[in-house]
């Protein structure tokens, strides 16, 4: 009995302090290595969330500014080739022979009978205008008038045909100016200046309404339409689109980065895994608390039928590690009652390499290595 109790002991104080440390780790080091880790799972997931953020806010800035520049070379496309139109009218109408008639004879009331033709088959018109060489007097009898920007468009066009341009002061002298030549055997015997209504080039900005999108018309500084909802917080254009044939240029602007529904659906894309590994990890450490509590209970009354040497009974247990334990405490149990009944035992009987096969890692050897310097 003596043998017992010597061997006992030891081991009986060992597992009393192991219990009391592991019942320790499990009541605050557990639960804090568990909110480690998940607090880690979290910050990785938020991590690489926000990688992804940055990559996609950077492909969704990129398409949104090839979108805008796109819009804006269409737009800058549609009033080339409405001016290009204009213009080509306007040429075949300067060889209209009533237009060539009246020029030819320089007659005011023929001039002002064919131009008053000429509009009635242009759209949008408001004044057409058929002015022969060495014109220096400017029109401010008829609306629109013809102020000395128009007077010079019609000096220069007689060398070169001019680009098209917004002229005159807001109100109804405001109009959009187009000159054209009239030529006959390679001469310039006139010009016609068509005043048109300024409204004309904005409709081509209206069918352009993007969402997130503001396209400008200038004319050297002079904004001349403009389409879209201008925001100071949106990414500018680096370099305005000419319109071909005019002056003019197109400056755009584009709401940079991802909007609210984007930023709204990549966020929900980030927080529902990391909402997902928070509660993975906490219901494991409910579970796994639990299961280390009802094997705890096994173990204990398995150590308990050892040392009040009842008979081993059934010990449910859910963790194969706790498994090994109880195989390892039995069989301790059988080499102290041989003990008992055999008193030459020496102290190799007690040295067992006690081997687990259940988990490679869950050795118990070290447990008892203090146990086989015991004297018998």
């Amino acid at each position: 009995m003596s043998l017992l109790k010597a061997s006992v002991v030891p081991v009986v104080l060992g597992i009393r302090d192991g219990i009391n440390l592991f019942f320790s780790f499990r009541g605050y080091n557990m639960a804090r290595l568990f909110s480690w880790l998940s607090a880690t799972a979290v910050l990785m997931i938020l991590v690489a969330g926000v990688g992804i953020y940055w990559l996609s806010n950077a492909e969704i800035a990129r398409a949104k500014h090839d979108s805008a520049a796109a819009e804006a070379k269409i737009v800058a496309l549609g009033l080339a080739t409405q001016i290009a139109i204009l213009n080509s009218v306007l040429d075949k109408m300067a060889q209209d022979p009533d237009v060539l008639a009246a020029i030819t004879v320089a007659n005011p009331t023929l001039l002002e009978a064919a131009a008053a033709k000429l509009e009635k088959h242009l759209p949008d018109i408001l004044k057409v205008r058929l002015l022969l060489p060495g014109v220096i007097e400017i029109d401010e009898k008829t609306v629109p008038r013809m102020g000395f920007a128009d007077l010079d468009m019609v000096r220069e066009t007689f060398i070169k045909n001019q680009y098209p341009a917004i002229q005159g002061d807001k109100g109804p002298d405001r109009h959009l100016a187009m000159a054209r030549r009239i030529i006959q055997n390679g001469q310039a015997l006139g010009v016609i200046l068509a005043s048109f209504d300024e409204n004309i080039i904005r409709k081509s900005l209206r069918l352009a309404a993007v969402q997130d999108v503001y396209i400008e018309l200038r004319q050297a500084t002079l904004a001349l339409g403009a389409s879209g909802i201008k925001t100071g917080a949106g990414q500018s254009d680096e370099t305005p689109i000419k319109v071909a044939n005019t002056d003019w240029e197109i400056h755009y602007q584009y709401a940079g980065g991802g909007g609210f529904g984007d930023i709204s659906i990549i966020t929900g894309i980030i927080a529902v895994p990391a909402l997902i590994v928070f509660l993975a990890f906490f219901v494991g450490h409910r579970k796994l608390s639990e299961m280390l509590t009802r094997d705890l209970q096994s173990l204990m009354k398995a150590f308990k039928d050892l040392m009040t040497h009842n008979t081993p009974g059934n010990y449910p247990v859910q963790l194969a590690e706790m498994h090994a334990l109880i195989s390892t405490l039995m069989q301790f149990k059988r080499v102290l009652d041989k003990g008992d009944k055999d008193t030459t035992l020496s102290n190799d009987d007690f040295d067992m390499n006690i081997i687990v096969s259940d988990d490679e890692d869950f050795n118990l050897d070290s447990f008892f290595d203090a146990q086989s310097d015991l004297k018998l």
